[in-house]
């Protein structure tokens, strides 16, 4: 019998006396249905009663293959010799998080801050990783760690380390797999899996798998062990996957004795120790057997993790029997939480960082760790939403017919599937969920997009590391946001020094020695922008509402640096936006540019600037430490490739979507920076819930609330600093008819045409225009249409009949397609209003259009009730909306709905 409920009450454990004799019980009231059922009593046994120190009401639990039994009228459950409790379910806890925290709890904390920088060990154990899952998918040995490492060159570089020296490593390290391969592969039945993904919605636990042997886990190790049985937390991480793999195989019962009973560790540096240097067991393959209570007491390390992260708790290293005297991290430990003053088993060293910076930090972690609460979030959709919801939802394409797959010659698989035609969030690049249409109990492969389904050729490639139907892709939630957010907080306040956080904490205001020279000639603004960002002794802030050259600006910033010797980084959110800033930078003669980011990140045209990670470590080293600009997003800013660099200058564009933290990444890399941005356009991304609800959280955390992820650095900054900062307020894009709103209601009334042809500019301006033929509510600049529709789920058929005929009527007057651009808040709405278009219309979603313009614009609201939807979350998204048009703006919306809200009434006013 299975029960998973929210606990309401958590009693302290008792001892009773049984036939047994004496055991200890812990009696916990949960509610099933998530709360909405009938209080009920699961009494847990034994070393379940342990779950009592962490486990609080308001989480939830589930108890699987439980007694039932009827107790004075009321159904109560009791744990058995092969009971599983699961402490939050649907926070998918990964493996090697578990490994970790079997070391230490302390260590997976660590862990979490800081990353792993580069390093030989870890650059030779993702080698050799490599290289077995090529020698799984039958690759040539020579071959492959020629290839891996040559794959490897950047890391390897970056060391100072020797190909040739790495190459012989690497390959006693793959003989040994080789040799232990072929001693395996002697029956038809000995099928092998590599990097296997799996996901289990019973255990809350998640993970890749090195390899799957005839069922059974298989994990290698790239150090050595002389001892005859594995070490215990690799032993853990292998058990975790012999669970994940009895899920897999279960038949419907729920039972962990489906999980296999034996694992094997692959230690492949004992094939590399000669017999006359070590004594003991020098075989690399050592098999173990996994019981079940081996299981059970993973899976209570599993909750004690996932409780801690529930309650957002700090570990302190005393949950476990670690020795701190053994090991590796213990002087980082120390140091860490000398600085941010926290209880270590480890104990403190160093002086605590000032209350206020520990004050920011701790607010900071608990916001990063609610944001990675809102991913896991994201991962139980994946098994409580049906495929149809997926797809409503944006987050998948269903119902794809498989068309044909092929081997690379690098051992990958290339599949191909025929789509239907319909969006989601779903990009070129992206890493996705790849699946028979099952993406938990099916198979399934994580699966990068190589090609996505167009208006004319509706056919998807993916390439993944194993075969599999491809009938479906879901967007596969990602930790490494939270993961890179928290390093750069960590950088930022554990590695910078006093003096360069002294403005940032407002113990000084920022310093400047403006040079007196002239940078910009016919821009007042754009002149003050430059000298106030090179004479920047800390930062600087540069305001750039909708067209006003904010892209050109930070090109010449950028070249007046250059030419006093500062090495700078260019950095921005999107990598839309760092190509845009490279092309601004060649347009003012800088070649001297290295692009860091993968080749389906980068823009064709910028390919040339991107750097290569393969080849000879030198080289590649060399070409990154050398180049003056460094062009990267603000994520990849925290890679252990730009980890290991220093810049003068940081240039942070787009700055006004960042995150506090996510500008701390790129920010932290340099001596000065300046963020360019706009904070009345797109605010920062972030799943968690925002600030309004902080009250709440607050009081049920202890009183203790966390920061704002919506407030951008660059917006705390300007309001803090307003002379640290220059507003650009002539702008190059719009008519003045077009522009007076968005002046008016987001820049008091400071934004204004550069020029008197800007101001005055239509569509009559436009070679082959007829504006004559135009009827007359679209001969004025901006024109407001109610098409009297009603929203059917997130689209509204009247309304895209509607922009289908407007959009009509300006290429019968002449205006070219790629001139027009239609905007509308969901996904289903712009799939609706793309299959009526002609090609070479764009048409997208708001945040997509950032950062682009049109002659002609048209904006569908869609909504014929309250004002639901993405476009509605924060007036900045009606800003940005209403400022891509240059010549021709037309709202098409209901009037009366869009009237409940003072500003959209305002703006219905406007453009009527």
């Amino acid at each position: 019998m299975h029960i998973r409920g929210v606990v309401v009450d958590v009693p302290e454990s008792k001892t009773v006396t049984t036939s047994y004799g004496e055991s200890e019980l812990l009696e916990v009231t949960v509610r099933p249905d998530r709360g909405a059922g009938e209080a009920t009593t699961v009494t847990l046994w034994e070393d379940w009663t342990e779950t009592a120190e962490y486990l609080e009401p308001g989480m939830e639990l589930a108890v699987y293959d439980a007694t039932e039994r009827e107790y004075q009228g009321e159904t109560q459950y009791t744990t058995g010799k092969e009971t599983m409790v699961v402490v939050e379910p649907d926070f998918l806890v990964d493996v090697t998080d578990i490994r970790s925290w079997v070391q230490c709890p302390r260590l997976y904390y660590l862990n979490k801050l800081d990353g792993a920088d580069v390093s030989e060990p870890l650059v030779k154990g993702t080698i050799v990783h490599e290289v077995f899952g090529d020698l799984l998918r039958g690759a040539d040995l020579e071959a492959a760690v020629d290839r891996r490492v040559e794959e490897s060159g950047l890391d390897l570089g970056l060391l100072g380390a020797d190909a040739g020296s790495m190459r012989e490593t690497v390959k006693q390290h793959a003989s040994a797999i080789e040799g232990w391969l072929q001693q395996g592969r002697l029956t038809d039945a000995d099928n092998w899996r590599s990097e296997q993904l799996l996901v289990s919605e019973r255990y809350g636990l998640k993970g890749r798998a090195d390899a799957v042997r005839r069922g059974a886990p298989v994990e290698l190790k790239t150090g050595k062990n002389t001892r005859r049985d594995p070490r215990f937390h690799d032993k853990v991480q292998a058990g975790c996957y012999a669970l994940l793999l009895g899920e897999q195989a279960d038949e419907g019962d729920g039972s962990v004795t489906h999980s296999p009973d034996t694992g094997t560790l692959l230690y492949t540096k004992n094939a590399a120790v000669d017999d006359d240097e070590e004594s003991g067991d020098l075989s690399p393959a050592k098999e173990f057997s996994i019981s079940t209570g081996f299981l059970q007491f993973i899976l209570r390390a599993r909750n004690h993790l996932a409780a801690v992260e529930a309650t957002g708790d700090v570990p302190t290293g005393y949950e476990a029997d670690a020795k701190c005297e053994y090991c590796f991290e213990q002087d980082t430990c120390m140091a860490v939480s000398g600085r941010l003053d926290q209880e270590s088993k480890a104990g403190q060293v160093g002086t605590p960082l000032p209350e206020d910076e520990r004050a920011y930090f701790e607010r900071f972690y608990r916001a990063i760790e609610e944001e990675r609460r809102a991913v896991h979030r994201e991962y139980a959709k994946l098994w409580e939403q049906s495929p149809n919801e997926r797809a409503d939802d944006d987050r998948a394409l269903v119902d794809l017919e498989p068309t044909g797959r092929r081997q690379l010659d690098d051992g990958r698989w290339e599949l191909r599937a025929r789509g239907t035609g319909a969006v989601s969030k779903i990009r070129t690049g992206d890493v996705v969920l790849a699946s028979d249409g099952d993406p938990i109990g099916g198979g399934a492969e994580l699966a990068r997009v190589e090609r996505l389904g167009s208006a004319d050729n509706d056919e998807i490639v993916v390439t993944t590391d194993e075969p599999v139907d491809l009938r479906r892709l879901d967007v596969y939630p990602s930790e490494l946001s939270a993961d890179r957010l928290l390093t750069s907080l960590h950088d930022a306040l554990l590695l910078q020094p006093p003096e360069w956080k002294a403005p940032l904490f407002e113990r000084r205001g920022p310093t400047f020695d403006r040079p007196d020279e002239t940078f910009v000639d016919n821009n007042e603004a754009q002149n003050e922008a430059v000298r106030t960002a090179v004479g920047a002794e800390d930062f600087a802030l540069v305001h750039g509402p909708p067209g006003t050259g904010k892209t050109y600006t930070l090109a010449r910033i950028v070249a007046e640096l250059l030419d006093r010797d500062q090495r700078v980084l260019v950095s921005a959110f999107t990598n839309r936006a760092v190509d845009n800033a490279l092309e601004a930078l060649e347009d003012e003669g800088i070649t001297d540019i290295v692009r860091y980011g993968t080749e389906s990140g980068v823009r064709e045209d910028m390919q040339a600037y991107r750097l290569d990670q393969s080849g000879e470590p030198d080289d590649c080293a060399g070409e990154l430490q050398d180049a003056s600009v460094v062009a990267a997003t603000t994520a990849s800013c925290g890679s252990r490739a730009l980890k290991t660099q220093a810049f003068d200058v940081a240039v942070v564009d787009e700055a006004g979507q960042l995150t506090e933290p996510g500008t701390l990444a790129a920010i932290a890399r340099a001596d000065r920076f300046v963020l360019v941005g706009d904070h009345q356009q797109l605010p920062p991304v972030v799943q968690a819930e925002s600030s309004e609800t902080q009250s709440a959280l607050g009081s049920a955390n202890g009183g203790q609330l966390r920061a704002d992820l919506q407030e951008s650095l660059f917006e705390r900054l300007i309001e803090t600093y307003p002379r640290a900062g220059v507003l650009l307020d002539r702008q190059y894009r719009m008519s003045q008819r077009i522009q007076a709103f968005a002046s008016a209601e987001f820049y008091d009334g400071q934004l204004r045409p550069a020029t008197a042809e800007v101001a005055g500019q239509s569509l009559a301006d436009l070679d082959g225009v007829a504006v004559d033929s135009l009827p007359a509510r679209l001969r004025d600049a901006v024109s407001f249409i109610d098409p009297g529709g009603t929203q059917v789920g997130n689209t509204n058929p009247e309304e895209a009949e509607t922009v289908t005929d407007l959009v009509s009527t300006y290429l019968d007057a002449g205006v070219d397609p790629a001139d027009i651009g239609v905007i509308a808040p969901f996904r289903a709405h712009v799939a609706e209003i793309r299959k009526k278009l002609t090609d070479g219309v764009t048409v997208d979603t708001v945040d997509r259009f950032q950062g682009s313009s049109k002659q002609v614009i048209v904006v569908s609201f869609v909504t014929t009730g309250a004002l639901d939807g993405p476009i509605f979350e924060d007036y900045r998204r009606i800003n940005v909306a209403l400022t891509r048009a240059k010549k021709a703006l037309v709202l098409v919306g209901d009037a009366d709905s869009l009237s409940q809200d003072d500003r959209y009434r305002r703006m219905v006013e406007w453009a009527e």
